[in-house]
């Protein structure tokens, strides 16, 4: 439900406004001045309708001020018949629109359906900029086995229903891809997409993240903040790792499911939104369930559709198809033309078990095309845990500066990508033309991963 400000010192129209606004489903804060209404911004207005002529501070003052804080809220200046020149300086102070005393309703309604769109997109392409900064998951669901097919029908098949989606796998699997396309696929595909990592969040911040806070609600409440459930209006939250989430947090997530409404941190305001919610965890939750650390009456509303994703061990018919996929989407960063992959090493591939699952199939892709002195991948490239694993021996140490040392964990592509270059510049002794000849990298590329990844010199 938007909230709309109105701003008129004139006590019957802010009467009439709050009826026609509240009629058509819109919350309304009905202000007397300029004042009032920066005093309340932190309310997070959907739109502002603000008269021009105001004793104090006047509209265009007003506005002057809006703009200072609030660069992209909507604001629709009321003005009179010859008002010529109040409304040219309104435009230039970057009001949306203009309408002319007395309201005309269907011109009001027009201009404020505009301005709410307009806003939503502007949300909507700050939410895309920061997703294109994401590395991974950007580029689709990729495979053709069976067992990735079977997940993809019954993926198209929940899209377009409003029932809850459980994603159980393992870690690296893909969870998030698949929860991108039922989003993509469904009657919420018009809204954001917004994600939110449980198990990454203190449980004392689980709630403020999810539901948002009011001012003042907790120390370092400084102004009212959205939660990213909120964010999601219109659109899909979800859930990653789910099974983190506290107790706390879960009986405030099962009375919005139930209800579909909820308050922020500190407030007793119902939010009412409409937000579609796919849930994931790599746990056995039923297990959580039994040992009491997950509700189980949370898990019945979650869990109306579940999908189990397979690891990619189970589907390594797949395997090759996404090394082509790996292959060209980072031959363009490292600036190597690398085009294909030996037989040897793609049976290696084949044969090694990925408990890392598919996040650790393009780790291992990523540093052999760092390490490769060729146009093809081959098994020297392979990192040595790999081999090791499949079965065939490392031709060269693992130590070595273009091999760095297994580790048990998986790695995330960034890391993975760092640690191998600030290896080989750390044999090098810092000097960077050399430690690009060795990995047989451009100095240009070398130069510009230095800078990106953080490298020390």
């Amino acid at each position: 439900m938007a909230l709309i400000f109105t701003v008129d010192d004139d006590p019957q129209v802010r009467g009439l406004l709050k009826v026609l606004f509240e009629d058509r489903g819109y919350e309304v804060a009905a202000l007397e001045s300029g004042e009032q209404c920066l005093k309340r911004l932190d309310e997070d207005p959907a739109a502002v309708l603000l008269d021009r002529v105001m004793p104090g501070m006047d509209g265009l003052a007003t506005l002057k001020r809006i703009r200072e804080s609030h660069k992209d809220l909507p604001v629709i200046m009321a003005t009179s018949v010859g008002d010529a020149q109040g409304v040219v300086e309104a435009i230039k102070l970057g009001a949306f629109d203009y309408i002319v005393k007395p309201f005309d309703e269907t011109r009001l309604f027009t201009i404020l359906d505009k301005a709410l769109e307009q806003q939503a997109l502007v949300g909507q392409v700050r939410h895309l900029q920061a997703e294109l900064k994401r590395a991974q998951g950007v580029n689709g669901i990729v495979g053709n086995s069976n067992a990735l097919s079977q997940v993809l029908v019954k993926t198209s098949k929940v899209g377009n229903s409003n029932a809850g989606v459980l994603l159980l796998g393992e870690s690296g699997t893909g969870k998030e891809l698949v929860a991108r396309a039922i989003h993509e696929n469904s009657n919420f595909a018009k809204g954001l997409f917004v994600d939110i990592n449980c198990g990454a969040i203190p449980e004392s911040l689980q709630e403020s993240e999810l539901f948002g806070h009011a001012k003042g609600a907790f120390t370092g409440a400084v102004e009212t903040r959205k939660g990213r459930l909120e964010m999601a209006d219109g659109g899909t939250l979800f859930l990653d790792e789910v099974a983190e989430m506290s107790l706390n947090t879960q009986v405030k997530l099962l009375r919005f499911l139930q209800g579909k409404s909820f308050e922020r941190v500190g407030s007793n305001k119902k939010i009412v939104i409409k937000t579609r919610v796919i849930a994931a965890t790599n746990q056995n939750i039923k297990r959580r369930v039994e040992e009491g650390a997950f509700r189980e009456d949370l898990y019945y509303r979650l869990a109306v559709f579940p999908i189990t994703i397979p690891p990619l061990r189970e589907r390594k018919e797949d395997i090759p198809v996404l090394c082509v996929h790996f292959l060209n989407k980072y031959k363009k960063e490292f600036d190597k033309e690398i085009r294909s992959i030996s037989p040897e090493a793609l049976g290696l591939l084949t044969k090694y078990s990925w408990p890392g699952n598919v996040r650790e199939l393009e780790n291992v892709i990523c540093r052999a095309m760092i390490v490769t002195e060729s146009g093809k991948i081959d098994v020297d490239s392979l990192p040595g845990e790999t081999k090791c694993a499949a079965g065939a021996l490392p031709s060269r140490p693992l130590s070595s500066p273009t091999n760095p040392t297994a580790e048990s964990a998986v790695l995330s592509y960034e890391e993975s990508t760092r640690r191998t270059l600030q290896n080989a510049l750390d044999t090098c002794g810092g000097d960077i033309p050399k430690a690009a000849k060795q990995l047989q990298l451009a100095r240009s590329t070398f130069y510009r991963m230095v800078k990106k990844y953080g490298l020390k010199k």
